[in-house]
């Protein structure tokens, strides 16, 4: 009982302080192991400081093709997650793979340093943070993207650090994310109509939230429940 007791505070106080990895641990306690290998995709709203909450999208257990999705909100005793719908229209698109969180090496706190030194570089700042946590469809290998807001709350930088090695995997800044904004810059060559493309892209390929058609209610918590 002592060891359990102890266990359950060092993983508190752990999840408070860096909630990454340990979130697949907080899930699979709660709603049972199914769920927690079959988390897709995490995402945290805008944050001056490391996130204290996430949204935890992950693959019905019980239903083929449709998600579920926990909301994990920060308490003085440790992580309070809470169902937060299930359905096949939670997103507009589904991450293709899982999330290894045994590859995670780099958390969000460690990505968020990265985008800082590249902001610093790139002369942008930027004073929140949109997280968001994904496998390269390819590789499988976890990826952080963050989207840098300044004071309006526009974004002013897009980034993808990789979570195993802190590697910048693609960075945007200023006009690389103007998208039909009127007064941006066109491009003047071929070249740089396709360099434009790959960078649209690169960013399109981190918009995953649709967030319609959502069923909420205690009958997620004890489908979740039974699957422990």
């Amino acid at each position: 009982m002592k060891t359990t007791l102890l266990f359950s505070l060092l993983l508190a106080s752990a999840s408070l302080s860096h909630a990454n990895p340990e979130i697949a641990t907080i899930i699979a306690q709660e709603y049972g192991a199914a769920t927690s290998l079959g988390i897709v995709l995490l995402q945290s709203p805008p944050s001056a400081i490391d996130p204290v909450q996430w949204a935890v999208y992950a693959r019905d257990p019980f239903r083929p093709g449709e998600l579920v999705r926990a909301a994990l909100s920060a308490g003085p005793s440790g992580w309070a997650p809470q169902p937060a719908g299930a359905g096949s229209t939670l997103l507009t698109r589904v991450p293709p793979q899982v999330i290894d969180f045994n590859r995670i090496k780099f958390r969000s706190s460690d990505a968020l340093k990265v985008a800082q030194q590249s902001a610093m570089l790139a002369k942008v700042n930027f004073v929140t943070a949109s997280y968001q946590l994904a496998a390269d469809a390819t590789t499988g290998a976890p990826q952080w993207g963050l989207a840098l807001n300044g004071t309006d709350g526009d974004e002013l930088g897009f980034i993808v650090v990789s979570a195993e090695t802190g590697a910048v995997i693609h960075q945007q800044w200023g006009d690389g994310l103007a998208d039909d904004v009127p007064g941006s810059r066109a491009p003047n060559s071929k070249g740089e109509k396709a360099a434009d493309d790959v960078r649209r892209a690169a960013r399109n390929a981190w918009q995953w939230t649709g967030d319609t058609g959502l069923e909420v209610g205690h009958f997620f918590k004890r489908l979740f429940k039974s699957g422990n």
